[in-house]
């Protein structure tokens, strides 16, 4: 636990002080394991006593646990904000934190007439396991939002970057659901130890929880290091309203998407690796969100589905041209606008079916 609680400071102010494109996001996750590195100094205080040498330490709130689901929810928020909306109303959300340092301060009042520490009072056996159980519960429900907010990132992604895999937030997705499911399983431990032994467990019993989330956390920021720059820094707007009819806009949409197929097709647009929805935009001088518009309703595909579908039918001309018999695969996916060897190998299967090797045997 000790360990776990220097990693996490030590990673905090790293993040805290770090130059990276998600400084916002950045901050919110440094105050997350600040928050849990707090909470377990709570607790090894207790276990060792620290208190008896030291007795204003019990002055001192170190616990903000109902604090740790907006840090989470808002460093999402702040990484999956590519549609430049505007920014939610934060305070509100940490208003519970301030009635939890309140109740704290509350128990240290009542236990210096009695001569307690405020973990022996009246007030911290009745309303200690409340907080708990919401900090857990305000958890779980900030973790699933935050999913959210990452699959319909990724549905941007996918509108926006023909190679997506490469700004795609997985990572994230994945530590998500580890937290979700150590915060459902303590929070069915808690409820045992509520209902059926009368909260009688001792701190100890609560140590692999505790353990487990200051892992997650540290994870979670060493994760956010080494892929700090890997997020695409350019956010497109919104749509503006559009006060033309449902048939002329179908009309134009299906006219433009022919126009679009053209170009793409004439100037091998699709052969550049590094092609955006922004920078095709560029080329053919429209807006992005029209762009988007007309893959979408004109063409019924994602921007990455659209390029990529003309790139693997480049693939599959050259594997069946008896000249590029001694070229490599990745040579030909090179040649053909994608840019990695996994990207290509996962795209030509989700678009034909079967695997590059597949196809040429087949195709022979």
């Amino acid at each position: 636990m000790s360990i776990a609680l220097i990693i996490a400071i030590t990673f905090g102010l790293l993040l805290l002080f770090s130059k990276s494109k998600n400084n916002t996001a950045d901050r919110f996750l440094a105050s997350l394991l600040f928050i849990v590195a707090l909470w377990n100094a709570s607790l090894l205080i207790l276990v060792l006593g620290i208190y008896q040498y030291a007795a204003g330490i019990i002055w001192v709130p170190l616990t903000f646990t109902l604090a740790l689901g907006p840090c989470f929810y808002f460093y999402t928020w702040h990484l999956t904000n590519v549609e430049l909306r505007q920014k939610p109303q934060i305070w509100p959300h940490f208003i519970p934190v301030f009635f939890e340092v309140l109740l704290f301060l509350y128990e240290v009042f009542q236990g210096l007439p009695l001569g307690v520490g405020y973990f022996d009072t009246p007030a911290y056996l009745i309303f200690d396991p409340i907080v708990n159980a919401l900090a857990i519960f305000s958890l779980i429900v900030y973790s699933i939002f935050s999913r959210k907010r990452i699959q319909h990132y990724h549905r941007w992604v996918e509108d926006n970057f023909s190679h997506y895999h490469r700004y795609n937030l997985n990572w994230l997705l994945r530590l998500s659901t580890i937290f979700l499911i150590v915060l459902t399983l303590w929070l069915g431990y808690f409820c045992i130890d509520y209902f059926l032994f009368d909260y009688q467990l001792s701190i100890f019993e609560y140590y692999p929880f505790h353990l487990s989330l200051a892992i997650i956390s540290i994870w979670l920021s060493v994760e956010a290091f080494s892929k700090s720059e890997i997020l695409y820094p350019e956010k497109t707007k919104q749509n503006e309203n559009n006060h033309k009819s449902r048939t002329e806009l179908d009309i134009e949409i299906v006219e433009k998407a022919n126009w679009l197929k053209q170009q793409i097709e004439r100037d091998l647009l699709y052969l550049d690796p590094e092609l955006s929805l922004k920078s095709l935009a560029e080329t053919i001088n429209l807006n992005s969100n029209v762009v988007s518009k007309i893959i979408n309703d004109g063409l019924n595909q994602t921007f990455s589905d659209c390029i990529n579908e003309y790139r693997v039918n480049a693939v599959k001309k050259k594997l069946s041209d008896s000249n590029s018999k001694n070229t490599t695969f990745l040579a030909i996916a090179f040649d053909c606008g994608f840019n990695s060897k996994t990207t290509f190998n996962r795209v030509f299967k989700k678009h034909v079916g079967v695997t590059p090797l597949q196809f040429k045997n087949n195709s022979q």
